[in-house]
C-alpha cells in the first residue's frame, strides 16, 4: 500500500538522502518520471521505499516500519512458520520429495542434492500461502479490512497477483508474520524477512510422510480448480468470438 509522500520525504531527510527525483533515480535505478509523479500525487509506492532502502544499505523491514501502513511490522514474530515456508515449495518439488521417500531404488536421495528447488513466487504460490494460514474465513476478513470486493480478492488469488495491502490484511487476519506475506508477493526478499538460506529445503526434509501426502493432495485439488477455471475461460472466449464473428 502506498505511503505518504510527506512521510517519505521526512524519512529521506532523516537518512540524509536527497528528495530530488533525479537523485533518487540515480540511487535506485527507478525512472525519474515515475518518482516525480509519486511525490507530486502524495502517494509513494512501497516498492519505492524498498528500492531506496536496498540502495542505501538500510534494513528493508525497518524502513517499511517507519510508515503508517507498516508500523506494526515488529509487533509479531518476523520469521515464517513451517506451513508458510512449505506453501512456497512448488507442487512438483513436493511430489519429487514423495518419490525420494517411497521409491528410493529409482530415486536415491543423493539425486536431490543436485536438483535445486523451483524458485518462488511461482504459479499458485499466493493461494498456497493463503491456504496455509487460513483458519476458515480469511478471504472475507481481507475484504472487510481493505474494503475490496470479495470477487476481486478471488481474482487476484486465481491470477497469482496478490498485492502488498492484501498480503498485510491476510497476515493480520491470520495472526501471522507481516513480513512473510510481503515475501510471498515478491516485495521483500526472503533473507530480508528472516528466512533461513535453506528454509524450504529444510522444512521439506522435516515434514512427516502423512503431512506431505496431505499437502500434495491439497495442491492437486488447487491444480484441478485452476485447470477447470482456464477451461471455462477458454470456452467463454470461444463463444464470444463466435457471437462477435
Amino acid at each position: 500500500m502506498p505511503v505518504s509522500a510527506s512521510e517519505f520525504k521526512s524519512w529521506l531527510d532523516a537518512q540524509s538522502i536527497s528528495t530530488s527525483p533525479a537523485a533518487l533515480s540515480a540511487l535506485t535505478g527507478l525512472h525519474r518520471g515515475t518518482l516525480g509523479n509519486q511525490l507530486r500525487r502524495g502517494n509513494v509506492a512501497e516498492s519505492t521505499v524498498v528500492a531506496v532502502a536496498r540502495a542505501s544499505g538500510a534494513n528493508v523491514l525497518e524502513s517499511l516500519a517507519a510508515f503508517d501502513p507498516y508500523r506494526d511490522m515488529y509487533t509479531r514474530r518476523i520469521e515464517p512458520t513451517p506451513a508458510e515456508v512449505l506453501s512456497q515449495v512448488h507442487h512438483a518439488d513436493l511430489m519429487a520429495e514423495l518419490q525420494f521417500r517411497t521409491s528410493k531404488k529409482y530415486y536415491p536421495r543423493d539425486l536431490r542434492k543436485h536438483i535445486p528447488l523451483i524458485d518462488f513466487p511461482h504459479e499458485g504460490s499466493n493461494r498456497a500461502w493463503i491456504d496455509a494460514i487460513d483458519s476458515g474465513d480469511i478471504r472475507h476478513r481481507m475484504a472487510e479490512e481493505t474494503g475490496m470486493a470479495l470477487t476481486y480478492i478471488f481474482t487476484q488469488l486465481t491470477e497469482n497477483k496478490l498485492t502488498a495491502p492484501l498480503a498485510v490484511a491476510a497476515s493480520r487476519a491470520a495472526g501471522t508474520s507481516f513480513a512473510s506475506g510481503l515475501v510471498v508477493v515478491g516485495l521483500v526478499l526472503p533473507a530480508e524477512a528472516g528466512w533461513q538460506p535453506r528454509a524450504r529445503e529444510d522444512e521439506l526434509l522435516e515434514i512427516t510422510d502423512d503431512a506431505l501426502v496431505e499437502l500434495i493432495s491439497g495442491r492437486i485439488n488447487l491444480l484441478q480448480r485452476r485447470v477447470k477455471q482456464r477451461k471455462e475461460a477458454q470456452e467463454y472466449a470461444e463463444k464470444m468470438t463466435e457471437l462477435l464473428g
